[in-house]
């Protein structure tokens, strides 16, 4: 495939793996060899309905539940006012709950550092961030995914079917 950002040829390796209680998924892995751009993502062999998944972390051992996230979801942390939209360079991966929280860490620490961002609301929230990253504050993690390939492998996650006018939202 070609590099999203420097448009160099990337060599893709594709593994089959399978989720135990979820079922057979294919697991996208390359970088290229110019700009260092990683390539990753998660499809599973055969989709599902639209949906939503919920899950409330309310917990320290809340935070190590197992996320698919497909490069077509859309994450939403209300109580923290944090989103991520997926994009044309959106990768789907599989982590846990503490890992969204520190992608979210990670996107954030280098905006705080520019001079146009403030830089007190950008302490308080990364300092909520690793509150939420050690399940020491109560939060929601939602997830829309039109494909129905994300999820959130736990038996708190509440999975219902995405409505029209939410798939248009995102």
């Amino acid at each position: 495939m070609k590099c999203p950002q420097c448009k160099s040829d990337i060599n893709v390796s594709v593994f089959k793996y399978t989720v135990p209680y979820y079922g057979n998924i294919l697991i996208f892995s390359g970088s290229c060899p110019v700009c260092n751009y990683i390539y990753r993502d998660v499809e599973q062999f055969s989709g599902a309905e639209p949906r939503r998944i919920t899950y409330r972390v309310e917990k320290p051992s809340d935070v190590n539940a197992l996320v698919i996230k497909s490069s077509h979801a859309r994450i939403e942390i209300p109580e923290l006012g944090l989103v991520a939209e997926p994009g044309a360079a959106s990768k789907g991966y599989i982590t846990t709950v503490e890992g969204l929280i520190v992608e979210f860490i990670n996107a954030l620490t280098p905006l705080c550092a520019e001079k146009s961002v403030s830089t007190a609301n950008c302490e308080e929230l990364l300092h909520k961030l690793e509150k939420a990253r050690n399940g020491e504050l109560e939060y929601t993690v939602v997830i829309y995914d039109y494909t129905g390939i994300s999820n959130v492998l736990s038996d708190k996650a509440v999975r219902e079917k995405l409505r029209v006018e939410e798939m248009g939202s995102y």
